[in-house]
């Protein structure tokens, strides 16, 4: 069951997928799936609809489906060679583990398919109702797959079993509801008037998921990097930072002007590093002498973006007992025809999500910034009627002998928009175990593959009895 599950999982690792750039994945998985003579719907935006047909004699239980989504946050390690667009992910695999050479792994959710591709074409092998395989895109980025998918592909199922979760000992039973903030700002220019330049680059840093991590207090280097610019004798020429909006930043790099030489803007960076290095014991500054940029920001622009980075909240924002209630992400930072800054915040009430909304827009006021909100996506919350936890908890406690942990996620998952469309779902989300998401330190626990997969097939064979 292994090897087989990996075997489909180095089909999916081989097809560049990051998010709003799925078309080869979802042309893949479409073809693939037809071969073996399933009934496959690619919609408009691309995801992809499988209908499994049940058992003999079982055709009249309850739907079950299954879902993962295609594409995958892409970041690499700083200096590796690696275009998301065009390159396939490299996997290392040791006797514990599947990680990748210097990039992301892409478990999240090329595991969730593999999982599933894996389970319906053994499927004969077991006894189940109808099945529906539903393949999105886009999660990562905006959950287009999910808000868009016709709500009639979740009207006639009961069952709804979502492979995304990051741990394979937990039944997840709800999740964050979020919102994207585009903050952007069109550049006033004016000519140096100091005599140095320096490209300072920030590294190192742990990085991370923006939900799931976001509680470990990791430090954001655009958020740094804005209380390192707050100094007089600085002129901003360029900054940029980050990968994804639900990533943790673990880098940023800018140009300043200054009066200052390089010994002193090194022993300034030594002294700013040590505020850091104990958390981050990573930490690296890069400093290098550049030739002097023909235009920087304006001072009062300036001014402008360095309130706006340090006004801005992006971290935990509030708790309830141990658990995050409500958090924003700073996750990228660009300078280009315009600054643009991309925010992420999460809520699991979705009344602090509009206090969230308000916040922005006053900041976005008072730094003469223009900002945008995303469609939001819903809080998905824990219906105490759903059949489909006790039917898998039971399952689960008698395959490990323990009970799984079942709780909600201070994280966006794509249930939240199933649930709207269909309030009568059961709906649970699980997954393998897999480490430090969204980042090049990505790994996959081999070991929790088989428990899930076992997991997934009793339930469906309960669901047929």
């Amino acid at each position: 069951m292994l090897e087989e599950v990996l075997d489909e999982f180095k089909k999916l690792a081989a097809i560049p997928r990051p998010s709003k750039h799925e078309e080869k994945v979802s042309n893949f998985l479409c073809d693939y799936l037809k071969s073996y003579g399933f009934k496959v719907i690619q919609d408009e935006v691309k995801n992809i609809i499988a209908e499994i047909p049940a058992t003999s004699g079982k055709e009249n239980f309850p739907r079950t489906i299954l879902q993962a989504h295609m594409d995958m946050v892409c970041v690499a390690e700083e200096n590796y060679p690696f275009n998301p667009l065009e390159d396939s992910i490299k996997l290392i695999r040791s006797e514990d583990f599947l990680t990748a050479e210097c990039t992301s792994l892409g478990a999240d959710d090329g595991m969730g398919i593999a999982e599933i591709l894996y389970i319906v074409k053994n499927q004969k092998n077991f006894s189940h109702g109808p099945i529906r395989i539903i393949f999105t895109v886009d999660e990562e980025q905006g959950m287009t797959g999910a808000n868009n998918l016709d709500k009639k592909y979740l009207a006639d199922a009961k069952f709804f079993i979502n492979c995304d979760s990051e741990d394979y000992d937990e039944i997840v039973v709800g999740s964050a509801g979020s919102i994207h903030v585009d903050f952007s700002k069109k550049i006033n220019y004016t000519a140096p008037k100091f005599s140095n330049a320096f490209k300072i680059k920030f590294g190192g840093l742990h990085g991370g998921h923006s939900g799931i991590e976001i509680s470990k207090n990791y430090v954001n280097a655009i958020k740094i990097a804005g209380k390192f610019l707050n100094q007089k004798n600085f002129q901003l020429a360029k900054i940029d930072g980050g990968a994804a909006p639900n990533v943790i930043p673990a880098d940023a790099e800018f140009i300043i002007v200054t009066d200052l030489s390089l010994e002193k803007i090194s022993a300034y960076a030594e002294d700013f590093k040590k505020i850091y290095i104990e958390s981050e014991p990573n930490f690296k500054i890069e400093i290098e002498a550049v030739q002097i940029p023909e235009k920087v920001f304006s001072d009062t622009d300036f001014e402008k973006l360095i309130a706006l980075i340090l006004t801005v909240h992006s971290g935990v924002y509030s708790m309830n007992d141990d658990m995050v209630r409500t958090s924003a992400n700073i996750g990228i930072i660009r300078t280009a025809e315009s600054l643009d800054i991309n925010i992420l915040a999460r809520s699991n009430v979705s009344a602090l999500l509009d206090d969230f909304a308000d916040i922005f827009a006053q900041v976005a006021k008072l730094t003469d910034f223009e900002v945008k909100f995303g469609t939001p996506t819903p809080v998905w919350n824990f219906n105490s009627k759903n059949r489909l936890v006790k039917i898998m908890a039971e399952i689960f406690e008698s395959q490990n002998n323990f009970a799984p942990k079942i709780h909600t996620i201070h994280a966006g998952l794509e249930c939240s928009f199933f649930a709207v469309k269909n309030p009568n779902l059961d709906i649970v989300s699980i997954g393998t175990t897999n480490e430090f998401i969204h980042s090049p330190k990505e790994r996959l626990h081999l070991k929790t593959i088989e428990p899930q997969v076992n997991l997934i097939i009793e339930t469906l064979k309960k669901i047929a009895e």
